[in-house]
C-alpha cells in the first residue's frame, strides 16, 4: 500500500489527467480492473472531478481496506449490485465509486455480454503524462506539498489555501473540499495542491 502522502500525489495526478481530457465528468462511468485496483486513488480522483467509477478487484482485504479509509463508497459481490447501486447516481448526475469484489476474466465477459460500457476503461497505459505536464503549464499550476502535525492544523491551512485560491477557481477549490472525505487524515499529515508562483509567494509572506 502507498503511503498517504504518496496516496495523494497519486490521487491529485490521477485528478489533473481526468481533467486534461475533460472539464466535465458527472454523469460519466469510468471503469479499471486488476489486483489492488481500488487502492490506486483513481476511484476518488473520479469522485471529486465528479464522476462514477467501477472497480473490479478481486483482492478483497485491499478494497476493504480503501473502504474502511473512505476511498470507495461501496463494495458489493455482483455485477447486478453494482450496476443498480451506479444506475441512479449515473443518471443523477453525482459522484459515487462502486468497488466489485470478482473474478476478472469472467465478470470481463459478463460486462460485455450485458452491454455495460464505461465511458472510460481506466489502465496503467492510460496515463497521459505529456498531456498533463501541458495541461499544468498552460495555467502555470505546480505541485506544493505542506505538512501539518495535527488534523486540527491541516484543516485551518486548508482554510488558509481556499482563501488563497480565486473564488472561480472551481478545479482546485473542489479538491481541496473533498479530498479529506475521501482520503481520512489520521492525526496531521500533508496537502498537496496545484499553485502559481505567486500563489505561493501569497503563503510563504
Amino acid at each position: 500500500m502507498l503511503t498517504a502522502t504518496d496516496l495523494q500525489r497519486q490521487t491529485l495526478r490521477l485528478y489533473g489527467e481526468l481533467l486534461a481530457r475533460s472539464d466535465v465528468w458527472a454523469g460519466k462511468l469510468v471503469f479499471t480492473s486488476g489486483v489492488g485496483s481500488s487502492a490506486t486513488g483513481l476511484p476518488a480522483a473520479v469522485s471529486i472531478a465528479g464522476g462514477t467509477t467501477l472497480v473490479l478487484d478481486p483482492d478483497s482485504a485491499t478494497v476493504k481496506t480503501v473502504f474502511r479509509s473512505g476511498g470507495i463508497d461501496f463494495v458489493v459481490n455482483t455485477l447486478d449490485e453494482a450496476l443498480r447501486v451506479l444506475k441512479n447516481e449515473i443518471r443523477q448526475r453525482k459522484p459515487l465509486s462502486v468497488a466489485l469484489i470478482a473474478a476478472i476474466e469472467p465478470t470481463l465477459a459478463e460486462m460485455t455480454e450485458r452491454g455495460v460500457q464505461p465511458d472510460l476503461r481506466w489502465e496503467a497505459a492510460s496515463s497521459q503524462t505529456a498531456e498533463l505536464t501541458a495541461w499544468l503549464a498552460s495555467r502555470s499550476w505546480s505541485v506544493q506539498e505542506f505538512t501539518t502535525e495535527t488534523t486540527a492544523a491541516l484543516r485551518a491551512l486548508d482554510a488558509r489555501l481556499l482563501d488563497t485560491l480565486p473564488l472561480g477557481d472551481s478545479l482546485r477549490r473542489t479538491w481541496l473540499q473533498r479530498i479529506t472525505h475521501y482520503q481520512r487524515p489520521s492525526a496531521g499529515g500533508s496537502r498537496l495542491l496545484w499553485l502559481t508562483a505567486e500563489e505561493k509567494r501569497m503563503l510563504e509572506a
